[in-house]
């Protein structure tokens, strides 16, 4: 395979007939394809529309084609780009493919051509942000060892929490499952539980004996992840995030702190 191959994901009858479609009306055309292109387009939309009807869930999940060339690898980030502003402007139900090849300039059956429906873009970005999620936790970890064990809990604390768009983000937590990406998000929660119990581990000194540890990290795990997603896209606007986080911080260091 050349290094400037796309590589097929599934579906390949779809990208089959937009490539028919375009090269019956390039030969009748010539080289003057912009006209036909327009009149191409409620056609494909059409097409795309049926041809989804008969896509499994699971299946509208999953990635067409991965971009190679840098033009391709330009068209998919103008479509991600386009889809994080159409969840933030309206959420996960007004987002459609339609509306997203708008936004991004393209046409819809180029969206189609890497992407399986909506649900593949959200996962897209599930996949995106959770890489960004463990990054951020992995960061708070190290940019605070040595630290005592307060301004660790507030660097993890506010970097689950953070968050450039509100909307997106809820939009992404709360769509996890219609992007059928419940094992990444699975999987990620188990490594920062994991790294998690190693920067407790570090700090033992600082915590007090745990009665029934296992316990103590599920609900720790749980009250955390549900806190920061409450920060995160929750929180009213009389509430700062840092308020919030300072909060917490204290709720937790008081469970954890020995007796005085």
């Amino acid at each position: 395979m050349r290094g400037d191959e796309e590589v097929e994901i599934i579906h390949p009858g779809w990208a089959i007939a937009e490539l028919a479609t375009n090269q019956l009306f390039g030969w009748i055309a010539g080289s003057n394809r912009e006209p036909l292109q327009q009149l191409i387009a409620p056609v494909t939309t059409r097409l795309g529309t049926a041809y989804l009807a008969h896509v499994p869930a699971k299946d509208r999940a999953r990635r067409r084609a991965l971009p190679q060339q840098r033009r391709a690898q330009l068209s998919v980030e103008a479509i991600l780009e386009a889809s994080l502003q159409l969840l933030d402007d309206g959420g996960y139900d007004k987002l459609t493919t339609n509306r997203i090849a708008e936004r991004a300039g393209v046409n819809v059956a180029l969206v189609y051509r890497y992407f399986a429906g909506k649900e593949s873009i959200v996962a897209t970005l599930l996949e995106l942000a959770a890489a960004q999620t463990e990054t951020a936790f992995a960061d708070a970890i190290t940019q605070t060892r040595g630290l005592p064990l307060v301004d660790g809990l507030r660097a993890i604390v506010a970097a689950l929490s953070a968050t450039p768009s509100p909307n997106v983000h809820r939009a992404l937590v709360e769509h996890v499952d219609a992007a059928s990406r419940r094992p990444l998000i699975d999987a990620l929660r188990a490594r920062l539980l994991h790294r998690f119990e190693q920067f407790l581990h570090r700090h033992a000194n600082e915590i007090r004996p745990l009665d029934d540890p296992a316990a103590a990290m599920f609900v720790l795990e749980h009250a955390l992840e549900a806190v920061t997603h409450a920060i995160a896209f929750y929180r009213p606007n009389s509430l700062t995030a840092q308020r919030a986080i300072d909060v917490t911080v204290d709720l937790v260091m008081r469970y954890l702190a020995p007796a005085r």
